[in-house]
């Protein structure tokens, strides 16, 4: 049973990522104004297919992703009072590359959590509709 819902989930998943974003470069799919885990979060992208995602922590730093067509950040920065620091993919300081790689990482799970609260209805209408068969 478990296993079947976790499949629903899975597959509902994919179809609303397909059916939002069709063929286009920009994820509508991440499109999201809202707080996770105590965090301010703002997620949009542009019609040439980046995309941008700000956070603002507890402690007011901000943490600003921008990334290409394929979700691969291009840089960071990060901002904390007064001073800003960016971080570029395209850096050949090893510093750099490392925060960006741990960034990366980071970035991913926004957009999984972004998905994860843009489903949840989706997936509980899905869930009640089949469960009656």
């Amino acid at each position: 049973m478990k296993f079947k819902r976790n499949l629903r989930k899975l597959a509902l998943t994919g179809a609303l990522v397909l059916g939002i974003t069709g063929c286009s470069s920009n994820h509508l799919e991440y499109h999201f104004k809202g707080e996770i885990e105590g965090e301010e979060i703002n997620c949009s992208s542009t019609d040439s297919g980046y995309t941008f995602l700000k956070t603002t922590k507890e402690d007011g730093n901000i943490i600003s992703y921008r990334s290409g067509k394929d979700l691969t950040l291009e840089y960071i920065e990060i901002t904390v009072e007064e001073n800003t620091t960016r971080y570029s993919a395209d850096s050949s300081n090893p510093v750099c590359k490392e925060i960006l790689e741990k960034a990366q990482l980071k970035f991913d799970s926004y957009l999984e959590k972004i998905t994860e609260i843009q489903t949840a209805p989706l997936n509980d209408v899905l869930e009640n509709t089949l469960d009656k068969k």
